[in-house]
């Protein structure tokens, strides 16, 4: 009875990298970015709509900078869950050299949408809330 037992929280159990493993709809933070993404092409379509004079450059910005990277993520996430359904990778442990390259990939690709989403969605906030004179 006097024995003490160590307890392991959820937290402190180490859980592989799925997400290139499967959708990346089944990851919560790809949902945030494509989350991000429509809002952020609704709000270029307010300001286009709205402001007739930031039509084209918000087009070209936005593709550039919100709609092309977030396609080149689907692109690169099917290159590596092609190779998954191949065979030539597999689902490792939590402690693998492979693991740890998946992660960091993925909080890559992840962060980088999402860095990206919210810094156009917030220049497009300030056009639509300082520039009402505009239109």
């Amino acid at each position: 009875m006097s024995e003490r037992k160590a307890v392991v929280w959820f937290g402190d159990d180490p859980q592989p990298n799925t997400f290139f493993f499967r959708s990346p709809f089944r990851s919560w933070r790809f949902l945030i970015n494509t989350t991000l993404l429509v809002a952020v092409c609704l709000g270029s379509a307010i300001v286009a709509w709205k402001y007739s004079g930031f039509t084209s450059g918000t087009l070209i910005l936005l593709l550039l900078n919100v709609v092309y990277p977030y396609w080149w993520a689907l692109k690169r996430h099917g290159r590596i869950n092609e190779l998954y359904r191949s065979g030539k990778i597999a689902e490792q442990s939590a402690e693998s050299p492979l693991n740890d390259v998946l992660e960091v990939a993925d909080n890559s690709m992840n962060e980088g949408l999402r860095n990206t989403s919210f810094i156009f969605g917030l220049l497009l906030a300030i056009v639509l809330w300082k520039f009402p004179h505009l239109k």
